[in-house]
């Protein structure tokens, strides 16, 4: 059965369902969705009287119209709810959810991927407090048995998958333990970390432990393992015992690892151990790659929506669970602290306050909409055109909106906007793996030249803010504001002249240095490029390619890709700019490592544990797959991330955070370019619960579960 027939099928199963608990009466519904249809074509023509062939790349937008389930009839009110549609302008990397947060991590597989994998426990609305989901309440301190630390979790006994099976205890330790046991690669190891993490039991069917190998830091358990998502093991255990079988008789080899295994001079030893670690690697890659290549064999999810229809560069269709346990769930937070949740069955869970303060939060969880419908758009002018022109009741946008388009789609009725701080980072990545990128000189050097305030006011009129700090400032608590650049306010000359002296005293040399009328031309805007620019070593600077995205998919991040290499150019380094689509760049960058520099962006959690997730040393991606891209590797730097995360007092991690974000400031292995302001643009059928947050909707997945459409 063929890929494409096994999700038609599965669609038409799941739709059946829904059928069924509407009383069967109601028709499906025709609607128009928008494809990108790319062909390559093969044509003969006449050149200079010779008939050659060309081929040439044919792309065009066509609108087809396809069925999807019915939408339910109107409430009493005869206002609520029909389906919630969403653009989106690039198509989800995967269904798979072990895949999705292994090596298909991307924003747009995010927003299909809401709410599929329950959790123990989770971050409340707007003030981020720690709560509890599955689990029945606040965890334990953690208890000291023989040489490891025990957490004991009760959980809900209502819950239960979309098929109406129980969510159990044996689904935590099934999770955890295939994570741990197939050493699981991106997101996996920065949730469930192995270097505390033990193992999981089931003690009950609602009742599980986990065991670590010391006491577990914040970075470790309230803001990791205990929020990390949950998977049905009767739908997944088939498919891990399969990539088990690769692994059932390896083991770790008792040799150390050498360090590089591509070297020339490698004694008989060091041969040998390259050979059994090249061994039990492969094996693992290959348990791994059966876990991530599987297609979901059911489309069970324990959040309020499934995922019925999947149709690359068409559409994306999920479908109301009727098996949601907390729909109905009434959330009221006050100002005092308190937290409260009431289920539909009455049950209240109340934590942090007495609820003697002023009410600031009060609404009614859904899932309310039959179905959540996404549409894919050519690029992003595209989506927020649909939007204006009623389309689309909102789109789902990961990157800057010029101010122009921003406009344009206001002026679509009952179009309005909402802005937030953002909780996104923006930075240029150096491959540390090589040089020059891994020479410190080469990186400040950029950074000199790097004129962030520049492109953000001439060039991108005030639509970014320049950022010193990985930490973004919408972040407030964890940010360091402290962490600036004695750069701000050079003149374009000041900044070439203190580049090359960098360089200079590090023992770089030029045939010709950059040449300009420093007096009468102090902005050198008629600089002479430097040639023959020569590395420490004597080697002439390697040709060098700045990634990113191009300018139909972020025109900001192209903009900076197309300056930096400008200016680097002008010093005489031989740089360009690398604009392709955004999945083309993840292989490269997040798969095989091979690349100089790139410029990319990231949505970050609330708990900056990102600090160590992208730079710590046993995250280099080209070692362990993980999100350590530039292959940062300095031991100081390590020893403060362990401290880091092991660190379970919130005031003594503030201030950890705050050392390792100077650390990375001064180091480089990114430099961070700009942060911007979340905006929204959403059509007022669609009320929210709320819309004050940080990273906005967006960052919200477009609450997708609680939004109310009204029809």
């Amino acid at each position: 059965m063929s890929k494409k027939l096994f999700i038609v099928l599965a669609a038409f199963a799941a739709l059946g369902l829904v059928l069924v608990a509407c009383g069967g009466t109601a028709e499906p519904e025709v609607i128009e969705v928008t494809r990108v249809v790319t062909e390559t074509v093969v044509e003969t023509v006449v050149e200079e009287g010779e008939t050659v062939e060309v081929t040439r790349v044919v792309t065009e937008t066509v609108v087809e119209t396809v069925e999807v389930a019915p939408a339910e009839e109107a409430a009493a009110t005869g206002e609520c709810c029909d389906n919630y549609t969403i653009g989106i302008f690039e198509d989800p990397l995967t269904t798979n959810y072990w895949s999705y947060l292994g090596p298909n991590n991307s924003v747009w597989t995010a927003y299909i991927m809401d709410g599929v994998a329950p959790s123990l426990y989770t971050l409340s609305d707007q003030r981020f407090d720690f709560v509890p989901a599955l689990a029945k309440d606040l965890p334990p301190e953690p208890a000291e048995e023989g040489d490891l630390y025990t957490i004991t979790v009760e959980m809900l006994e209502g819950p239960t998958w979309s098929d109406g099976e129980p969510i159990t205890a044996n689904d935590v330790a099934f999770t955890v333990n295939t994570s741990l046991d197939l050493v699981l690669t991106g997101n996996w190891p920065a949730i469930y970390r192995p270097e505390i993490i033990d193992s999981v039991e089931v003690i009950d069917d609602y009742t599980v432990k986990f065991y670590f190998t010391d006491v577990p830091g914040l970075a470790q358990w309230q803001y990791a393992a205990a929020q990390g998502p949950i998977m049905p093991e009767h739908i997944w255990g088939p498919v891990v015992e399969e990539a088990k079988t690769f692994i059932a008789d390896v083991t770790e080899p008792e040799m150390e690892r050498p360090e590089d295994c591509e070297a020339e001079d490698l004694s008989d030893d060091a041969k040998a151990a390259c050979e059994a670690w090249g061994t039990y690697d492969e094996a693992f890659e290959n348990a791994r790659e059966t876990l991530y290549g599987a297609e979901a064999p059911s489309n069970i999810v324990g959040g309020g929506y499934t995922t019925d229809q999947f149709e690359p560069g068409a559409f994306v269709q999920r479908t109301l669970n009727e098996n949601y346990f907390f729909a109905g769930a009434q959330i009221v937070e006050s100002d005092d602290g308190q937290w409260m949740q009431t289920l539909a069955d009455g049950t209240t869970r109340s934590y942090y306050g007495d609820g003697s303060g002023e009410v600031t939060l009060d609404y009614v969880g859904g899932p309310y909409s039959p179905n959540v419908i996404f549409s894919l758009y050519g690029d992003q002018s595209a989506a927020f055109l649909a939007l204006a022109n009623g389309e689309v009741d909102y789109v789902l946008n990961p990157l800057s909106l010029a101010r122009g388009l921003r406009e344009q789609a206001e002026q679509g009725e009952g179009v309005v906007t909402y802005t937030n701080p953002d909780n996104g980072l923006f930075y240029l990545a150096f491959n540390m793996r090589k040089e020059p990128y891994s020479l410190p000189e080469f990186r400040q050097a950029v950074d000199i030249l790097t004129d962030k305030e520049f492109v953000a006011d001439s060039v991108l009129q005030g639509s970014i803010d320049p950022t010193y700090s990985v930490v973004p400032p919408g972040n407030v608590f964890w940010f360091n504001d402290e962490v600036t650049s004695e750069n701000i306010g050079l003149s374009r000359g000041e900044r070439l002249d203190k580049a090359i002296q960098v360089l200079k005293d590090a023992g770089w040399t030029w045939e010709t240095e950059p040449e300009w009328d420093r007096e009468n031309d102090p902005d050198a805007e008629n600089v002479v490029p430097g040639t023959g620019l020569r590395m420490p070593n004597g080697e002439l600077m390697p040709e060098t390619t700045i990634l990113g995205p191009g300018p139909a998919y972020d025109p900001q991040r192209a903009s900076f890709n197309q300056w930096i290499s400008e200016w680097l150019r002008e010093i005489g380094m031989p740089v360009e700019s690398e604009l392709a689509g955004f999945n083309t760049i993840l292989n490269p960058v997040f798969i095989d490592a091979n690349f100089d520099m790139y410029i990319l962006g990231w949505g970050l959690g609330i708990y900056p544990d990102y600090l160590c997730d992208f730079f710590h040393s046993a995250n280099d991606t080209a070692v362990s797959g993980n999100y350590n891209t530039p292959g940062y590797n300095v031991p100081e730097y390590d020893a403060l991330c362990d401290a880091f995360l092991a660190e379970t007092n919130i005031e003594e991690a503030q201030a950890q955070a705050k050392e390792l974000q100077a650390f990375l400031a001064k180091d480089l292995p990114y430099m961070p370019l700009f942060n911007r302001q979340s905006i929204d643009l959403i059509n007022n059928r669609v009320v929210l619960p709320y819309t004050d947050t940080l990273g906005g909707i967006a960052d919200a997945n477009g609450m997708q579960v609680d939004a109310q459409v009204l029809k």
